[in-house]
């Protein structure tokens, strides 16, 4: 593997709710301090807003220099392994109307829920499970798949806020030109051709 430590580590748990499905794009983050799963990955479980309990969680990071709050948390069982042999825990998850190229984010609360260590150097992760050790390996192919897709994602959330801020702009001076007037700065010479503009609803003083 080529940059050893410099790859996400990106797993596929299971994940149970009304339906059961099995990840490929879950984010292994033992800097975060919550677990987060994407409105997206909600729909797809099955699940809908009213599932959702209140959560007074504001967090930071998710999308730089802005603070998030979730529309709520859910608790669902989350599976490590194979059928053979897996380890099964509940997990709570703030859940956030925000894209992403990950279906959901594991913290530090669900790495101390399964007792899992993960190895960003061989991007591996081990827990203890029922028959011994289990190990999930992931794959820095992919890794690289979801940094060149969230590159672009972002890059696209960043050019459609700017096009809002000009349209924005362009709506605003829409109105103040509806609302400005031009005035010779020497009305008395006839051959004066300069002017200043000034608002339409300025007292005549």
């Amino acid at each position: 593997m080529p940059s050893p430590g410099g790859y996400a580590l990106v797993l596929n748990p299971t994940i149970v709710a009304w339906r059961t499905y099995k990840f490929s794009r879950v984010l292994i983050n033992g800097g975060n301090n919550i677990n987060i799963l994407y409105r997206d990955t909600m729909t797809k479980l099955g699940l809908k807003a009213e599932d959702l309990e209140p959560t007074r969680t504001i967090f930071h990071g998710i999308v730089p220099g802005l603070s998030c709050s979730p529309i709520g948390w859910v608790r669902l069982d989350v599976l490590f392994g194979d059928s053979s042999h897996f380890q099964r825990e509940p997990i709570w998850f703030e859940v956030v109307d925000l894209s992403s190229v990950y279906h959901a984010l594991l913290g530090r609360p669900a790495l101390a829920k399964f007792m899992a260590v993960p190895h960003y150097a061989y991007l591996k992760m081990k827990m203890p499970g029922p028959k011994g050790l289990i190990t999930i390996t992931g794959d820095y192919r992919k890794s690289l798949e979801c940094a060149r897709d969230g590159a672009k994602l972002a890059e696209s959330l960043v050019i459609a806020e700017e096009q809002r801020q000009l349209d924005r702009i362009v709506a605003l001076a829409g109105e103040a030109s509806k609302e400005a007037k031009k005035v010779k700065l020497n009305p008395e010479d006839p051959s004066c051709s300069k002017y200043v503009v000034i608002c339409a609803r300025l007292d005549g003083k």
